[in-house]
């Protein structure tokens, strides 16, 4: 219950490159990278925090309420103890006065014995029959004392098995949202470590190939936690084919050179295409160019051995994914593109 603010942070970043991957690419991004994704943590952080002293608080709370319970259940079994005291007391005293009316009884049963009055031997009867009656009604309220009094302690022992299994429950949550704050926190620095990483191989991307910047034919921008390296269509590829052009290569030698410096990041590499039909003999469908256009450039990227092909895939996505509506010419142009997708390592498990 208490651990589901924490695991919604979790899953936050674990669904990140997937939302990325749902949103549409039309969606600009800001080159640099915004601090707000920190402050959304940090606030995480402190909610955590906070629920703790609350979790901490109720536990206190719920302890000082058993506790009263017990006080009142000891309180009415002492107040038991008096009563049933105090019965035996009179029990006693009724004994005592039993005995002495049995003995004067006894000397009038003598008496009349002697008499041989029938009437006297009715009384002995009587007087034997009121003592046994005595004798049995306290005897009934001693035992119905007793196990009103067993009653109470077994209600007792279950409250208090019943506040120490839930003492328990508590500080094992509270543990667990410990554990969970501590991993929390040190997943942030590392994050935040591997977002530096990519805003200096953003900077030296962007150093490298500052004259194909400058004429429009890459692009670089960044899209919450990913670098997306856009290649136009226009120096990459022929119409209708997905052979690279010779004057793509310098600049992809230079993107391959940055990339083997930071080996730790995975590699996507996005097939686009715009939603004019296309229909040959090595191309059924946009699907196809979109993919193999993808492929090629993956292929050329792992000529480089210092690449490791494991972190590496390629993705075709036909006309599904423009940057901007197919509605002109010079939209198309824009839409047609293979994007280098650099994801970064946002856990050490990655």
């Amino acid at each position: 219950m208490k651990g589901s603010n924490v695991s919604s942070v979790l899953f936050r970043f674990a669904c990140i490159p997937i939302l990325i991957v749902l949103l549409p690419a039309g969606v600009q991004a800001a080159l640099f990278y915004s601090p707000s994704e920190y402050n959304a943590i940090y606030n995480d952080k402190v909610a955590l925090e906070l629920e703790i002293k609350s979790l901490k608080r109720q536990f206190g709370n719920d302890r000082v309420n058993l506790e009263a319970k017990i006080r009142q259940l000891e309180s009415t079994i002492d107040s038991l103890k008096k009563r049933i005291d105090l019965l035996e007391k009179q029990s006693a005293e009724d004994k005592r006065l039993a005995a002495e009316r049995i003995k004067d009884l006894e000397k009038r049963t003598d008496i009349l014995q002697k008499k041989g009055s029938k009437r006297e031997k009715e009384l002995v009867e009587e007087n034997r029959e009121l003592q046994n009656r005595y004798e049995s009604d306290i005897e009934k309220l001693r035992q119905g004392f007793q196990k009103e009094r067993d009653g109470y302690l077994k209600k007792i022992d279950s409250m208090r098995s019943e506040h120490q299994s839930e003492i328990a429950k508590l500080q094992k949550e509270i543990a667990n949202l410990k554990d969970e704050l501590s991993e929390l926190k040190r997943l942030t620095k590392f994050q935040k470590q591997e977002l530096d990483r990519m805003q200096s191989q953003a900077n030296e991307l962007e150093k490298q190939l500052e004259e194909e910047i400058k004429r429009g034919e890459i692009r670089l921008k960044r899209f919450h936690d990913r670098l997306i390296i856009n290649l136009d269509d226009r120096i990459c590829f022929d119409s209708g084919s997905a052979k690279l052009k010779p004057d793509i290569l310098p600049a992809l030698n230079k993107i391959t050179k940055i990339l083997s410096a930071y080996p730790e990041n995975r590699i996507v590499v996005e097939g686009h295409t715009d939603n004019v039909p296309i229909h040959t003999a090595r191309f059924r469908d946009n699907w196809e160019l979109s993919t193999e256009r993808a492929l090629s450039v993956l292929n050329y990227l792992l000529k480089n051995k210092k690449l490791k092909p494991g972190r590496f895939s390629a993705a075709g996505y036909g006309e599904h994914n423009p940057i901007v509506p197919n509605n002109n010419a010079k939209n198309r142009s824009l839409n047609r593109r293979v994007d280098i997708v650099v994801i970064p390592r946002l856990t050490q498990k990655d």
